[in-house]
């Protein structure tokens, strides 16, 4: 008898804090489905994304590769169309990869036609996955039309997308969306995801993309009166914007997004007050609640199909939400909340476990391929997690740090006052349990001690002190740069005798 393929439901929601859920005693967390799905799943408490914003993080967490080596480290970076990615690798094992959703990857143009409309976005799906449904943010065209077919009039695909603005008097606009809950983008997705589960008789391998929570900050009844904003305790930011901006040439120009004015969109940042703050928050929590309540809908159709015991569910997200800490939003700099992030994998015929060790989201595609059988390709920068779901699998050294990276180019004035180059507008973090270490090829670098500093303003980079701790982690971060160069040539030799090859271990660290 032929034996069944397994299944993978890979599940990622946009902007998920890491510690967003009822079942670690979130105050305002509201996720019945996701705490039933965790109960039975290896959650990894301590998970983090390579690199923010959104194209490059999904770059990262697909392709396995850290930004360092894939560079596409932007939104609108290209990314080189020689690596391979999950889809492409998965494909070699008879899986057609379907995408609901979007991956944000900006194509190679080398080997596009010029007038392909591929060369004038960052919101392509990524090479080798099949249209499940794309929606891209951008213009989400799918979900335009399903919205006029049930008379919800739409004029334009691209406005769905764009923030309320308020009036110049007006922090931000605090009633529920206009477009009901039934019909929102993540409703839309959910039930094309749960129309083709019902259809599905063969192993399938689904990438499941919300948009949700990430801004605009919107969301529809009943989720929005879910959340009472004045039951919020607000976070304690013991540091204004102008007093963080005075720290370092780059927090600066970062909280130059909240404090000028021709920056503002959705939120008119000066005018913020309190309860401003709290009603922000109190629409975040609830559109999580939203996705989560149509993540339920999906894991319903995956047990009803009689899939589920042969598929392996993930659950994650691609970088986290500052939520008003340290009086910043969004996702940037160097903060555990901007890449902490959650990671659920559900196993069939696996004990539950909790996993506190440091992960990173380049261990997620080799995690896929390990389970599938298939072959991890040896450029790859992440390892497999599965020996920590079961202990069949060869084990691995946990990691004792993770590392991830953050390109300014983009996002501050550095480049167009040309004070600096593109290439000097990026930093490199290793962080560890206790210690967190910047580095800046061309600005001071920073160093916090997390226990005592868990905001992480307090730059202890300069104190005699703490100058042993410094170098111990920049030596660090240099060997990981060097263990984790691209090796697939580097290993490689030609000789009279043909083509010889060695590669060390997947984690590339030798056993003592």
């Amino acid at each position: 008898m032929k034996k069944t393929k397994k299944s993978i439901l890979f599940i990622c929601a946009d902007q998920w804090r890491f510690d967003c859920f009822s079942f670690l005693n979130h105050q305002y967390a509201l996720t019945p489905n996701l705490d039933k799905l965790a109960k039975k799943s290896i959650i990894f408490k301590s998970h983090f994304a390579g690199i923010v914003p959104c194209g490059p993080s999904r770059t990262t967490m697909l392709t396995g590769l850290y930004p360092f080596i894939h560079r596409s480290v932007y939104n609108g970076a290209p990314l080189d169309k020689r690596f391979t990615n999950i889809a492409k690798e998965v494909r070699k094992l008879d899986y057609e990869p379907s995408l609901y959703g979007y991956t944000d990857t900006s194509w190679d143009p080398r080997y596009l036609d010029p007038k392909d409309k591929k060369n004038f976005t960052y919101e392509s799906p990524m090479e080798g996955f099949d249209d499940g449904c794309v929606l891209p943010g951008g213009k989400p065209e799918a979900w335009a039309n399903h919205l006029n077919e049930n008379g919800i009039k739409i004029n334009k695909a691209e406005d769905l997308y764009k923030g309320r603005k308020p009036k110049d008097d007006q922090a931000y606009i605090y009633e529920p969306y206009y477009i009901p809950t039934e019909y929102s983008d993540t409703a839309f997705l959910a039930d094309k995801v749960v129309n083709d589960l019902k259809n599905l008789k063969d192993p399938f391998f689904m990438h499941v993309s919300f948009l949700k929570p990430h801004p605009p900050f919107h969301v529809a009844d009943p989720w929005f009166s879910k959340f009472d904003p004045n039951n919020i305790d607000l976070p304690k930011n013991n540091i204004s914007l102008q007093e963080l901006s005075k720290k370092h040439p780059l927090l600066k120009e970062l909280c130059n997004k909240f404090l000028l004015k021709e920056n503002f969109s959705e939120i008119n940042y000066d005018l913020l007050k309190n309860q401003d703050i709290k009603n922000i928050m109190s629409v975040y929590f609830g559109m999580c609640a939203e996705v989560d309540f149509n993540i339920g809908k999906i894991l319903n159709a995956l047990k009803e199909s009689g899939q589920e015991e042969n598929t392996m569910i993930i659950f994650t997200s691609d970088h986290g939400e500052m939520l008003n800490e340290n009086n910043l939003w969004g996702k940037l700099g160097w903060w555990d909340s901007s890449y902490r992030i959650p990671l659920f994998i559900y196993v069939p015929q696996n004990n539950p476990k909790e996993i506190n060790h440091l992960t990173e989201s380049v261990d997620v595609a080799p995690t896929i391929l390990e389970w599938l059988d298939g072959e991890i390709p040896v450029d790859w920068n992440g390892q497999s997690l599965m020996h920590n779901i079961n202990n069949k699998y060869e084990k691995l050294s946990n990691k004792e740090y993770v590392v991830f990276d953050y390109d300014f180019r983009e996002s501050t004035s550095f480049v167009k006052d040309k004070k600096l180059a593109p290439e000097q507008c990026n930093l490199s973090v290793i962080r560890n349990n206790k210690w967190k270490y910047v580095h800046f090829p061309s600005l001071p670098c920073l160093l916090f001690d997390l226990d005592k500093d868990p905001q992480e303003i307090n730059d202890l980079s300069n104190l005699i002190e703490f100058q042993d701790i410094k170098n111990e982690l920049v030596s660090k971060l240099l060997s990981h740069r060097m263990i984790h160069q691209e090796r697939q040539l580097s290993n490689t030799k030609l000789s009279s005798s043909g083509v010889k090859t060695n590669f060390g271990p997947f984690s590339r660290k030798m056993d003592n």
